[in-house]
């Protein structure tokens, strides 16, 4: 899991801007992918229009392994721009809810004013 979060998140600071955190866990190469897509669909949201779109944003990534083989992952923005709930859901959140579905997975994506926050919890 951490080799995918930093793979994804290296082109955007990782050691100054985003904080990856979580223990060991290994995964399969289908739930590995999925992954991959979601956090890629994530950080370029956060560069287009979230807390990486600006100097000062920033974020956190943790996920917990979970009694019963369980994924929690959170994703959460700070820093950025003013965020507002979206009046429609975009092609990247469509893909990471379609990629979580197949996993067996859920998606909930919180729009708070200080930056969004996106919790995933599947089966690994």
């Amino acid at each position: 899991m951490s080799a995918v979060a930093k793979q994804e998140l290296a082109p955007y600071g990782q050691e100054t801007r985003v904080q990856i955190d979580g223990p060991q866990v290994l995964l399969e190469p289908g739930a590995a992918q999925a992954i991959a897509v979601v956090l890629h669909e994530l950080a370029t949201n956060a560069a287009k229009y979230g807390a990486l779109s600006t100097a000062q944003g920033r974020v956190a990534l943790k996920w917990s392994h979970e009694a019963g083989g369980r994924l929690v992952l959170s994703w959460a923005e700070t820093g950025g721009p003013a965020v507002e709930v979206p009046k429609r859901r975009g092609f990247g959140g469509r893909v990471i809810e379609r990629m979580v579905a197949d996993l067996k997975g859920t998606t909930r994506f919180d729009w708070h004013p200080e930056g969004l926050v996106c919790e995933i919890s599947l089966q690994t």
